[in-house]
C-alpha cells in the first residue's frame, strides 16, 4: 500500500502525538522509530527526513511541553496578586504536573546523558523558563518590601530547589493525584515563605 504525503507541519503534528503516545507506553529506552513507522503509518525515511533521531524527537516533546508551563507560569506572574500567592500558585502548577505521562520517560531519558552531552542545553532552557518566572515573582515581592533583600539570584535557586526537590520526591511515592502532589508543592512553598517574608503569610 502506497503511503500518502503530508504537508510537512502536519507530518511533524502527527509524528509528536504518536510518539507522545509511544514514549508514554513504552518509556524512553523501549520506544523506537519502527514502532512510529507502525503507528504513523510513515516509512522510516520520511519519520527521519522530520526528525533526525528519537532523541531529537524525544526533546522536542519536551520543549512543546515546557512552553506550555511557560505561558502558565508568565500568566500568573502578570495577575494581580500577592507575590506569595503568586509561588503559591506556581507550586500548584509544579505539583499538578507531576501528573504528566511524559515525566517517567523524562526521568529514564536523564539517565542516558552524559554530562558532555549537547541535550543538556536544551534541557537548561526547559528549566530557566521556570526559573526566570520565579525570579520575576521574587523581584517584585523585593520590590514591595514583602520578602527579605536578598540577593535574587540566591532566593530564586532557594525556591527553584524547593519545587524541584518536591516533584522529585513526589515521583518516589505511591501513585497520588494532581490534587494531592499539588497540594505537597503548595505546602513546601508555604514553608519557605516563613523564611523569606518579612511578614509571615496566614
Amino acid at each position: 500500500m502506497s503511503r500518502r504525503r503530508l504537508p510537512a507541519e502536519e507530518a511533524k503534528t502527527i509524528i509528536l502525538n504518536h510518539a507522545k503516545s509511544l514514549f508514554v507506553e513504552k518509556g524512553y529506552e523501549r520506544a523506537t522509530m519502527d514502532d512510529l513507522c507502525t503507528l504513523t503509518q510513515m516509512s522510516k525515511g520520511n519519520l527521519y527526513h522530520h526528525f533526525k533521531n528519537k532523541e531529537v524527537l524525544f526533546l522536542q516533546l519536551l520543549a512543546q511541553h515546557s512552553e506550555q508551563m511557560s505561558q502558565k507560569w508568565l500568566h500568573l506572574g502578570g495577575k494581580s496578586k500577592s507575590p506569595s500567592q503568586q509561588l503559591l500558585d506556581m507550586a500548584h502548577l509544579f505539583g499538578r504536573d507531576c501528573e504528566s505521562p511524559l515525566l517517567p520517560a523524562l526521568e529514564e531519558y536523564a539517565r542516558t546523558l552524559s554530562s558532555e552531552s549537547e541535550a543538556f542545553a536544551t534541557l537548561k532552557e526547559i528549566t530557566d523558563a521556570a526559573y526566570f518566572a520565579i525570579k520575576q515573582v521574587l523581584q517584585k515581592g523585593i520590590d514591595q518590601g514583602v520578602f527579605i533583600h536578598e540577593d535574587i539570584d540566591t532566593l530564586s535557586f532557594g525556591v527553584m530547589s524547593t519545587m524541584a526537590g518536591a516533584t522529585q520526591l513526589c515521583l518516589t511515592m505511591p501513585k497520588l493525584s494532581g490534587e494531592e502532589y499539588a497540594a505537597l508543592h503548595v505546602k513546601a512553598i508555604k514553608l519557605l515563605l516563613k523564611g523569606i517574608s518579612i511578614h509571615n503569610p496566614n
